[in-house]
Formats: structure tokens, sequence, C-alpha cells
């Protein structure tokens, strides 16, 4: 498993985990796991969204797997966010 912490300050603030699901085979899939701590001075609320990394050249350098990762994580939470921000509070009763 492929694990990276971002600190700040010595403080750890984000996680991504990335499984191989292939066997290790040349070409492999990851399942991946990213996660941020909450930032409330800064508005930014807590995130955690699970995806995949498919037909990733596993030979290749550690940090193109790194660098999909991030793009993923940036990716699935900003369009987690945007969903949250277009939610009407006719929506969020409807829910509850």
């Amino acid at each position: 498993m492929l694990r990276v912490v971002v600190y700040v300050n010595h403080t750890p603030i984000a996680e991504a985990r990335a499984g191989n699901m292939s066997g290790l085979a040349d070409i492999s899939d990851y399942k991946v796991r990213v996660f941020e701590d909450e930032a409330p001075h800064l508005d930014i609320p807590a995130k955690d969204v699970t995806g995949w990394i498919m037909g990733h050249p596993r030979r290749s350098s550690v940090w193109y797997l790194v660098r999909k990762i991030a793009e993923f994580a940036a990716r699935e939470i900003e369009a987690t966010s945007d969903k949250e921000q277009h939610v009407s509070p006719d929506d969020t009763q409807q829910n509850e």
C-alpha cells in the first residue's frame, strides 16, 4: 500500500492511501481513499472520498502515481464541494 501524508507545521492535515488491486501486474488498478481534516478558520470542511486509479503502469516512478492520486483527490473533493454548495433548503428538508 502507498500512503501519502500532508503535514503543515508538523501536524497531519490530509492523507491518501492507494492499494494495488491487480496482484502487482505491470498495468495495475489501485483503490484510493483520500481524506483531509476540517479547517474551520479557512472554511474548509472535512472530506473523505474513495475511488479508483485504473490502468497505471506500475514500473513507472512512484511520483507519477502520487500525481494521479492528487488529481483524483482534487477532482473528487471539488465535485463533492460543488454538490454541497448547490443544495437548497428545500432539498435538505426532503432528505430529513
